[in-house]
């Protein structure tokens, strides 16, 4: 064999063996590719689906807020109204005709009166209460109940209404006082009418 035949050979190996090392290399390469392509995607995927469970996540959360302050506002709202049908119970009971006004006032004093306070009126009912001490003993009467209250001329500290003196004791029968010694059954009483149409859905 002469020498170029063997230098020949040995390049025909040598290109056969490039070509091979080429080749695998190539192989790998693609191996590669496609592994980080396959990690790419499933990085991607896991991306997305974080981001679209991130997403839910802050979807819920922003729903759940909303509900909870559209919860809270129609709390406060309800609130608001109860408040002022409260409010406009009290004016209603201001507005009372003198003769009804004097009998409410009255049905209040037996109701609370143990027997011998004194009754204080307020200054703005002064006049439209002054056949309050027979409205009083008229309904004590027809109730069998027996006061010795007293009628005093000093004007009671209060808006609208009486209020009752006792030794020991101090009952507020103000409009206000009335009221807010009530005010729990009322407000049921103020939802339950204010809401009612709510409640049954239509």
């Amino acid at each position: 064999m002469a020498l170029s035949d063997i230098i020949e050979r040995i390049a025909s190996d040598a290109r056969q063996e490039a070509d091979a090392i080429i080749a695998s290399a190539h192989a790998e390469a693609e191996r590669m590719v496609a592994t980080a392509s396959a990690q790419a995607t499933e990085s991607a995927a896991r991306l997305e689906r974080d981001s679209a469970r991130n997403a839910e996540r802050d979807a819920e959360t922003l729903l759940a807020g909303a509900r909870l302050r559209a919860r809270d506002a129609e709390v406060m709202a309800r609130g608001e109204l109860v408040d002022r049908a409260l409010g406009m119970l009290e004016e209603r009971i201001i507005g009372l005709p003198d003769d009804v006004f004097t009998s409410f006032i009255a049905s209040a004093v037996v109701d609370a009166a143990a027997g011998d306070e004194a009754v204080r009126v307020a200054a703005a009912d002064r006049t439209r209460l002054a056949d309050l001490e027979a409205a009083v003993k008229s309904i004590a009467r027809a109730r069998g109940v027996e006061l010795a209250l007293r009628f005093e001329s000093e004007a009671a500290d209060v808006a609208h209404g009486v209020v009752l003196i006792g030794d020991r004791s101090h009952n507020d029968l103000s409009i206000a006082g009335l009221i807010s010694a009530q005010r729990e059954s009322l407000v049921m009483k103020l939802a339950s009418a204010l809401f009612a149409e709510g409640k049954d859905g239509s």
